[in-house]
């Protein structure tokens, strides 16, 4: 089956077809998916993708279902919308960050985003008052270490691979969200190494709804809906904007302050012993 001549500009083109290809060689059921979904002027639309595996929510189903009825989205759906939109723009912040040579705020917000994936893929929820933490519920440090290694099993082939180990970006997140003033010995803070981590998230973004075990913890995982308000309208954060940024884009492509994704995969390592990370002079 030959792809259809997408209506666009030729960078477009690519980004679509980039996508395509990156989805289909880790997945190639997905090309069915690829094929089936509704196109609009031309353009993919992307939005059946969050949908494609859609399970009933098991928490939090009220809370949901009053969110989604003003969406015109099913609960599961709009979940899945508000995690796209909120590990976007962790990975835009943390684009911006980076561009600007912040690099522990960049690394932070990178991080950030993993953590929140790490909740996602692994189901996570709050102990309450009630219910003290039990054995099967893991810390915080642990969800960001399943978020890494998420990332790593479903790495972008075309990127080379994050150049730390989930145990040392949790160091590094330690250090970089605790007044940057301890680096655990061995490990090196590499301002670039953001970058690689941003590359391989915005692939996982693209690729982890294609993923039959993501639906079932997606359906569990303790997060709730944000709402803000503006000139007395209620509105729920990220939901409309991610779904209309799926009309004609994957999750993960068309990133603001994306020059990481662009720059040459070179690791400049900072030793901690330097004075500029630990302040010691």
């Amino acid at each position: 089956m030959k792809t259809p001549i997408l209506a666009g500009t030729t960078g477009d083109l690519v980004e679509d077809a980039c996508f395509q290809s990156r989805l289909n060689s880790r997945h190639p059921e997905s090309l069915l998916l690829w094929f089936s979904a509704s196109w609009s002027m031309g353009r993919m639309d992307y939005r059946p993708l969050l949908a494609q595996h859609a399970l009933p929510l098991t928490h939090e189903v009220d809370e949901w279902n009053k969110a989604a009825h003003a969406t015109g989205l099913k609960a599961y759906e709009c979940k899945a919308s508000y995690i796209c939109g909120a590990m976007r723009e962790f990975m835009q912040a943390s684009g911006l960050n980076l561009a600007n040579e912040y690099h522990l705020g960049a690394l932070f917000l990178a991080l950030d985003a993993t953590e929140l994936l790490g909740r996602v893929v692994s189901g996570t929820r709050r102990p309450t008052s009630s219910r003290r933490k039990g054995p099967r519920e893991p810390s915080l440090t642990e969800v960001l270490r399943r978020g890494v290694k998420y990332v790593g099993d479903h790495a972008d082939p075309q990127v080379r691979s994050l150049p730390h180990t989930p145990q040392d970006y949790a160091k590094l997140r330690n250090f970089a969200g605790h007044g940057a003033t301890y680096l655990a010995k061995g490990v090196n803070f590499d301002p670039d190494s953001t970058r690689l981590l941003l590359r391989h998230l915005s692939h996982t973004l693209n690729t982890m709804w294609d993923d039959r075990a993501v639906p079932t913890k997606l359906a569990a995982v303790e997060i709730h809906p944000v709402y803000s308000e503006k000139n007395g309208i209620r509105q729920l954060v990220y939901v409309q904007e991610i779904q209309d940024h799926l009309k004609e884009n994957g999750p993960g492509d068309r990133l603001r302050d994306n020059d990481w994704q662009n720059q040459p995969d070179n690791i400049v390592s900072i030793d901690n012993s330097s004075p500029p990370v630990t302040g010691a002079g």
